[in-house]
């Protein structure tokens, strides 16, 4: 039986903001703190029927992780499942194995480039826990759309069916596109990179309020995992498009959030061009 979850649009942008802050400290920790913030990102996940239900959807095939773990050398690195589905299953069943079992992080890590443990954690983070995080983004991403997330709603209540997402009473920008062929590998390298420079210099800017500067960052952050899949959904693309506009708009000109933003929204409208 399906599990009903009602959240007010505040709710769910503060859930969403929740979700990036816990993500993003799991992301970039520091090889000390890596187990414990491992507990902490699955202890989130876990107790949010939002993000469960959509987890159990796709945890479907079941990977050996006691010999894949407790039988790496410091030479393997982990060959993720092409299919979606399967590489949402094998991420999060690896981090719940180390979790769960007390494993040290070194023996996940030591297979991944760096000289130093933390080059290791970050190198792993990046092609392997950046994985399941941005299939949780574009799953948020594409709730917010559909739910009129950048639209003035007043109290609207979402319900949520724990079956299968896409299941909502608000089911709009559900068009995808295959265009991605000529955003090649450069482009995209040339997005996170201008990305990352805009999200610093929008949290130093004191004149854009927070409330929107979360916004754009969370549909941004969607976008970028748009741009890298094979149909990228022009619903989510076209929002981040219309949330960098509106905060150009109110940023000052010549400074490095209006520079980097121009420029972003070049970069941004060429996933669908």
């Amino acid at each position: 039986m399906s599990q009903s979850i009602t959240l007010k649009e505040n709710e769910f942008k503060k859930f969403s903001k929740q979700f990036r802050m816990m993500a993003s400290r799991f992301l970039y920790t520091s090889y000390d703190d890596a187990n414990d913030n491992l507990d902490r990102f699955l202890q989130f996940i876990n107790s949010s029927p939002i993000i469960s239900s959509f987890i159990e959807e796709h945890n479907k095939t079941e990977y050996d992780m006691h010999s894949l773990i407790e039988g790496s050398q410091f030479n393997t690195r982990y060959k993720l499942p092409l299919d979606p589905s399967e590489e949402i299953a094998y991420v999060y069943q690896m981090l719940s194995y180390v979790s769960t079992n007390n494993i040290d992080f070194f023996r996940v890590i030591m297979g991944y480039s760096g000289r130093r443990f933390q080059e290791m954690t970050d190198s792993f983070n990046n092609q392997v826990v950046k994985v399941l995080i941005d299939h949780i983004l574009t799953y948020l991403g594409e709730l917010a759309v559909d739910m009129g997330y950048d639209k003035k709603s007043g109290g609207t209540h979402f319900n949520f069916g724990g079956d299968f997402r896409g299941q909502l009473n608000h089911a709009e920008g559900q068009s995808t596109i295959s265009a991605n062929q000529t955003y090649i590998e450069t482009q995209i390298a040339e997005l996170k990179g201008v990305s990352h420079k805009y999200i610093k210099a929008l949290a130093d800017d004191q004149s854009i309020p927070s409330e929107q500067k979360e916004e754009v960052a969370e549909f941004l952050e969607a976008a970028v995992v748009e741009a890298e899949s094979d149909k990228p959904k022009k619903a989510i693309v076209k929002t981040a498009t219309e949330k960098l506009q509106d905060v150009q708009t109110v940023a000052t000109t010549g400074s490095a959030v209006y520079t980097l933003g121009e420029q972003l929204l070049t970069l941004v409208q060429g996933i669908i061009s």
